[in-house]
């Protein structure tokens, strides 16, 4: 019976270590999930996904004339530059809505061969990095490093046109191999006679699947080459395939439901101007989710902590402390700066504690080093001590002098 009673206690007692457990995993997972969102807030991370989606708005035909010019190079020998140019903005649907321009563009390049094709292509080339030095520049706010020398910067994001140009026709491919392979076993015979792969071939559902995981490993490859080149910083495959395999799921979910959220919510918006206003916004979710991606493999793999304030408000008043210049009049209703004033104390005192340290170290060293004086002040040699011999012989010339000098005396008086 009292084992009994002992077995129950002791289950209970497991049971409730248990629940205290879970319940502080989910404390500190809720903690660290309400840090996370404070470091994306704090970033400012959705105003610069409105810079971002502005620069792709104004960066998308640049790299996609760069991309037909590059792709299709021997222009002279492509007989059909309409389906060159429909493949072109089948990846940039932006592009789509200025067909004509595109048109007249690669015309003109390939009526105006040699180096007015290569002026273009390489304004092309230089038009479309404007939109990879924005992103090091929202990346290194978020990874807080320092962006690159202006030119080196400049080639890195030429160098991510050249690499995405290149990466375009892969992911191309990735997105429809999906679809090819279901649409070779439905049309081949002798495969749709394995009952495993009739069955996939005939179901709507693992289709969609393949699509789906298509589009994933597509925003991936893109994801993962932006988040390892782009930002400052040498970030490897470790700390990076998070952010990018959560932006690439969230891409795949956006571009499946966001024609529905624009046909049922941007309705109203037509024409020219409306589909300047669906593209705009559109990109701007894109830029969110770029934006959150970095976010996850800063704070999550390489422990970039929250600002104390917001963007603004940190650099408005770290930046009027250090240059003593905040406005006498500025208005009373502000941001309250506590958090950002307790930060840079603690960083004061921490650097002063830190040079003590130093200094104390310093002072040790000289102290035991060979030749030199336990006490007293540092750097001065000790007085050598004389021996035995010498004191000797001291004594005995001092008592000699003192004789001679007796003995003249009395010379003297006689």
């Amino acid at each position: 019976m009292a084992s009994g009673i002992s077995n129950m206690e002791s289950e209970a007692h497991k049971k409730k270590s248990a629940t205290q457990h879970l319940l502080h995993g989910a404390e500190a997972g809720g903690k660290t999930f309400r840090e996370f969102l404070n470091k994306f807030n704090n970033d400012w991370s959705s105003g610069l996904a409105g810079l971002l989606a502005y620069n792709i708005l104004m960066s998308i035909v640049p790299i996609a004339i760069a991309l037909i010019a590059i792709l299709g190079f021997a222009l002279g020998g492509v007989t059909d530059t309409q389906q060159l140019i429909n493949q072109a903005t089948s990846f940039f649907p932006i592009a789509g809505s200025n067909k004509a321009a595109l048109s007249l563009a690669i015309t003109q390049l390939q009526k105006n061969a040699g180096w007015l094709t290569i002026i273009a292509v390489v304004l092309a080339l230089f038009n479309g990095s404007n939109l990879f030095v924005t992103i090091e520049n929202c990346l290194d706010i978020v990874y807080r490093v320092r962006p690159r020398p202006m030119i080196r910067q400049r080639l890195v994001a030429i160098g991510m046109v050249l690499i995405f140009v290149f990466l375009v026709p892969i992911m191309v491919f990735a997105s429809s191999l999906p679809t090819l392979i279901l649409g070779l076993l439905q049309n081949n015979p002798a495969l749709k006679s394995i009952p495993f792969v009739s069955t996939i071939a005939a179901n709507p559902v693992l289709s969609y699947l393949a699509g789906f995981g298509g589009s994933v490993l597509v925003g991936f490859m893109l994801f993962e080459a932006i988040y390892v080149i782009v930002p400052n910083q040498q970030i490897s495959w470790k700390n990076s395939w998070k952010g990018a395999l959560g932006s690439s799921i969230a891409l795949a979910l956006f571009l499946a439901l966001f024609p529905i959220y624009a046909r049922f919510g941007l309705g109203n918006y037509t024409g020219q101007v409306g589909f300047a206003i669906i593209s705009l916004i559109f990109f701007y979710y894109f830029a969110t989710i770029l934006m959150i991606g970095g976010e996850i493999n800063a704070f999550f793999s390489e422990g970039v902590r929250p600002l104390p304030n917001n963007l603004v408000t940190f650099v408005s008043t770290m930046a009027g402390k250090l240059n003593k210049d905040i406005p006498e009049k500025e208005a009373e209703a502000i941001v309250n700066i506590k958090a950002t004033e307790l930060a840079d104390r603690q960083h004061v005192a921490e650097a002063r504690n830190q040079e003590e340290q130093n200094q104390r170290r310093n002072q040790e060293k000289i102290h035991q080093t060979p030749g030199y004086l336990q006490h007293g002040s540092a750097g001065k040699a000790p007085a050598a001590k004389p021996s035995k011999k010498g004191m000797v012989l001291q004594v005995a010339a001092g008592s000699l002098v003192a004789v001679l000098l007796e003995w003249f005396r009395l010379r003297q008086r006689h």
